[in-house]
């Protein structure tokens, strides 16, 4: 989530954002995406898409590089932002939940 650069309300984002993933891990990292805004869409245009997110760190070879690059770019920390969420717990997820991984359509 994107959040301030004053360093003064850097500690109140992260709890603000902390308490958000409470929720968030719920989701399973899908969402319907309406148009694309880095093409410059201003309107919804064509059809919804569903866009899913990794689930297992061993299906995205090379992330720990490419998010240390987008770290960089936006000033945050991935390693500190997962300790801060250690104490979160993962969701039981349903077996049908990541069906696009299992029959390798990603």
């Amino acid at each position: 989530m994107p959040g301030p650069t004053n360093a003064l309300l850097q500690r109140a984002w992260e709890t603000a954002e902390t308490t958000e993933m409470e929720d968030v891990v719920t989701l399973y990292g899908k969402i319907y995406h309406l148009w694309q805004t880095d093409r410059g869409d201003k309107l919804p245009l064509g059809e919804p898409k569903l866009m899913t997110s990794f689930t297992e760190e061993s299906q995205f070879e090379g992330m720990e590089a490419v998010l240390d690059e987008r770290d960089e770019r936006f000033g945050v920390d991935w390693k500190h932002k997962r300790g801060l969420r250690e104490y979160i717990k993962e969701p039981e997820i349903h077996e049908d939940a990541d069906q696009t991984w299992k029959q390798g359509k990603v």
